[in-house]
């Protein structure tokens, strides 16, 4: 039988935010698709910037205000994700009719949700090694 040494990773990953540990290089490769976020993240910020330039909004009050937000939002989402519906929640939460939860629908309508999901299958495939990363025709 092989021998193994243990891997001391709590005290870095904690003092890093957390660890999540992969089963297995299938998981491994999942993971690493969030990782790979960061860009489309930073793509809506300045989408919604962008916005707000053209309706008039100062190009500096609007990278202010769509950074204040999301950061919100994104303290809301940390104290929930130790809940595996904690996100499901936060959408639930959002005024019956009212504009957030409009806008979520139209979102979905629009199939950007589904666009999300073909976006990190396909960061998947490249991470594997399938293909180059391209969205198929």
């Amino acid at each position: 039988p092989e021998t193994r040494n243990p891997d001391i990773i709590y005290p870095m990953c904690k003092s890093l935010g957390g660890c999540v540990q992969a089963e297995n290089s299938d998981q491994m490769s999942a993971l690493m698709v969030t990782t790979c976020m960061m860009g489309p993240f930073y793509g809506i910020l300045k989408n919604n910037r962008e916005f707000l330039m053209k309706q008039g909004i100062p190009a500096s009050e609007a990278s202010f205000l769509v950074g204040k937000l999301y950061s919100n939002m994104m303290k809301d989402a940390e104290k929930v994700q130790d809940d595996p519906k904690g996100f499901d929640h936060l959408i639930e939460e959002q005024t019956p009719g009212g504009l957030n939860e409009q806008a979520y629908l139209n979102l979905q309508e629009a199939g950007a949700l589904d666009a999300y999901d073909r976006i990190q299958t396909a960061v998947l495939s490249r991470i594997r090694g399938e293909s180059d990363g391209t969205l198929p025709k």
